[in-house]
């Protein structure tokens, strides 16, 4: 018998039969409701309000701003939460996770090579500057925002909210699904349609990795090796 007296309050609801996956959702604390769609959305409403006031800022200020959205984000989890590290996908990786992370990274390289000519006869739209990191910016600003963009979405779009939804779902797929939904909807507001698919179904394999592992080792991996080489190939190819 489970003595709720005894555990954190976050798992309470973990030690109990869950009806449905609906309802498990709908008792999710204000606060977790509230931090998951600053994870979620905080990076897109950004980007709209920039798009919005034809406001452009510098790579470093972006990267300034990614890494406060993450420490917020991480902060509010572990601070008002309760959690650990480890609670939001900051666990041991293995040493499997390195094969993980070459088999992801060549898993995105596919996705976006091919369905490039794919999306282009069919005239679908895609964003210039969807590659581009670092523009007019030196090649060490450059790599750090790349490096910075593969880290804080992570943290931010596959360990937080999965892990706290797994908490209180116990599924993978209500978990994975909701966040990968919410993920996609929330960048269809200011990305066209063409780079919106590629980028929906990079975010089904980050999720499916993620999902499999439970550490945020081999997405991070896979998603900063993906960008270092988009980046040095800006600079170089």
């Amino acid at each position: 018998m489970v003595n709720f007296n005894n555990i954190k309050p976050r798992d309470k609801y973990v030690g109990r039969e869950i009806s449905s996956p609906v309802s498990a959702i709908a008792r999710l604390p204000p606060l977790t409701l509230v931090n998951m769609a600053l994870a979620l959305l905080g990076l897109p409403i950004f980007i709209i309000i920039l798009n919005m006031t034809n406001t452009d800022v510098s790579p470093i200020t972006a990267t300034v701003v990614y890494w406060a959205l993450a420490l917020i984000v991480l902060g509010i989890a572990v601070r008002g939460e309760g959690l650990s590290l480890a609670d939001l996908g900051f666990r041991q990786p293995a040493l499997v996770d390195l094969g993980y992370i070459l088999v992801t990274s060549i898993a995105i390289l596919l996705i976006y090579i091919g369905t490039g000519p794919l999306i282009e006869s069919v005239g679908l739209p895609v964003s210039e500057g969807a590659g581009a990191m670092g523009a007019g910016a030196g090649i060490g600003v450059a790599l750090a925002r790349s490096v910075t963009t593969g880290i804080v979405e992570e943290i931010l779009y596959r360990g937080y909210p999965i892990e706290r939804l797994l908490a209180y779902t116990e599924s993978p797929l209500v978990a994975g699904g909701v966040t990968w939904v919410v993920f996609t909807a929330a960048h269809a507001m200011n990305w066209p349609i063409g780079t919106l698919i590629q980028t929906a179904l990079v975010a089904a394999v980050l999720t499916v990795v993620y999902l499999r592992r439970r550490t945020l080792v081999p997405v991070v991996g896979a998603h900063v090796l993906v960008w270092v080489f988009a980046t040095l190939g800006q600079f170089y190819g």
